[in-house]
């Protein structure tokens, strides 16, 4: 079996993602909850990284390309739905399993019917909200309400337990999964630098002093509302092409 090396830095990147969300499982399983959500989202970026790198070094795989869902699942679909049942869903009773597992059976749809009817693999746009959205809304808010920092700012309101703030928190994560499996259609605004990289440099941000990280994670917070809930309705987004499975060189195994 050949190995292409162009396609070495792409796959190793899509396993690092694939590692942060795997340790973030972990961390929520020990009740690290704020470092667990930022493995999260340093999985996303990893999660970018690689398919941007797969296009400049000319790597694409399709090995590469069905390794990407297995991370899109683990680490935002699995992770935040037990850093967010850990944290704070345990507490609902059966309303909190129910939530958390529509977290987990929405993101196997999606991804799955992703694999299915869009052969750019979202290049062109999306059916359905992108499960990394939803994923992200919920790890930030956990990120949020367990920094500590809200309550220095007299945030007596920011609370994911109970009042207007967690109904409207989670409100809004479940009106996310729904949209999920949904044909509203989504653009890629993702692939363009001037979305890609403020995105990336805020993730970072979320690594550093504490304040700080609370005001990058607001920022991200208020990106993902505005492209999850107003973006496919602000103007008429073109549709993803459906058809057959992705048409992928196989440039890892050859």
């Amino acid at each position: 079996m050949k190995i292409n090396k162009r396609a070495i830095v792409p796959v190793m990147l899509t396993l690092a993602a694939m590692l942060a969300g795997f340790y973030s499982i972990v961390l929520s399983s020990s009740e690290q909850f704020v470092m667990a959500a930022k493995f999260i989202m340093l999985s996303m970026i990893l999660d970018g990284l690689d398919g941007v790198m797969a296009r400049l070094l000319k790597g694409t795989s399709s090995f590469g390309a069905e390794l990407d869902t297995f991370v899109d699942m683990t680490s935002f679909g699995l992770a935040p739905a037990l850093l967010a049942y850990h944290s704070v869903l345990y507490q609902f009773g059966l309303w909190g399993h129910v939530l958390a597992s529509f977290m987990v059976l929405s993101g196997a749809s999606r991804l799955s019917r992703f694999r299915i009817v869009d052969p750019d693999r979202g290049q062109k746009g999306f059916l359905g909200l992108p499960i990394t959205c939803a994923g992200g809304w919920v790890t930030l808010m956990v990120f949020l309400a367990h920094s500590g920092v809200p309550e220095e700012w007299g945030w007596d309101w920011f609370t994911l337990q109970a009042g207007p703030f967690a109904i409207f928190v989670w409100a809004s994560a479940a009106t996310l999964l729904v949209l999920q499996v949904s044909h509203v259609r989504y653009a890629k605004m993702t692939k363009h630098p001037l979305v890609f990289l403020p995105g990336v440099a805020l993730v970072m941000l979320l690594f550093t002093e504490i304040h700080v990280a609370a005001i990058a994670a607001l920022l991200l917070c208020a990106f993902g509302f505005y492209f999850g809930l107003l973006s496919p309705f602000s103007r008429r987004r073109a549709a993803p092409a459906t058809g057959d499975k992705p048409d992928v060189k196989p440039a890892m195994l050859s």
